[in-house]
């Protein structure tokens, strides 16, 4: 439970993600998502409430295991896409030489080799995304938070995107999903929790969801 002056902006809510699996958290703008988000990394800390890591309280060291993709745009605009991912790489306790080389596969990864000199300034919107979503895995995490991943990607590098979420997902990755578009989720997602204003609503795997809530639909073909 969170409440900023007299707005509670996250309300009872409550989930679990286990190791290869794609949990999706769902709900409009403002539900109370990425409040929720910035609680399990301990950037704000719960007014009531646990946040727990294979049993343990987040600490430093949990930290440095836990992947995070803002929805802001959180760069350095002068600084260079290489030594941008560089710095956040070292910050996550990366040495600079596996750092280079695992920058070196994701921008090839991601068409941007030929733009590593580049200022991030110099980059589109959609390029940017790509340098936040390598920063986020680079390391190599164990829990890989996402706050709306596909903001400013073109349908092409969306693609690219769910084909990375799903490798990580065989890697034994566990991924919070943070979005509102229900198709995206609904490709994606193994087990969603669907939240709104701040209170939860609905929780489980996508196909006990959809058997519970989902209705009858009629096909109709017509000349």
């Amino acid at each position: 439970k969170k409440t900023f002056s007299n707005v509670v902006a996250v309300d009872g809510v409550s989930f679990e993600v286990k190791r290869g699996e794609i949990l999706g958290l769902l709900g409009p703008n403002g539900a109370g998502k990425t409040t929720t988000i910035r609680m399990i990394l301990d950037i704000i800390k719960p007014d009531q409430g646990t946040i727990k890591f294979d049993g343990k309280e987040i600490d430093d060291e949990i930290k440095s295991k836990i992947g995070y993709l803002p929805e802001e745009r959180g760069l350095y605009r002068k600084t260079k896409v290489m030594e941008t991912i560089l710095y956040f790489a070292e910050l996550k306790g990366l040495d600079r030489k596996t750092a280079f080389e695992r920058a070196k596969h994701w921008l090839k990864r991601f068409e941007l080799a030929e733009r590593a000199n580049s200022r991030i300034e110099e980059l589109s919107k959609g390029n940017q995304q790509k340098v936040q979503i390598i920063i986020s895995i680079l390391h190599d995490p164990e829990l890989v938070i996402l706050d709306e991943p596909f903001a400013g990607l073109d349908p092409v590098n969306q693609e690219l995107l769910k084909d990375i979420l799903l490798e990580l997902k065989e890697k034994n990755k566990a991924i919070i999903f943070s979005t509102h578009q229900m198709d995206q989720a609904e490709k994606l997602c193994d087990s969603i929790c669907l939240i709104n204003k701040g209170k939860p609503v609905l929780s489980g795997s996508l196909s006990e969801v959809k058997s519970k809530f989902g209705r009858d639909t009629i096909h109709i073909e017509f000349d």
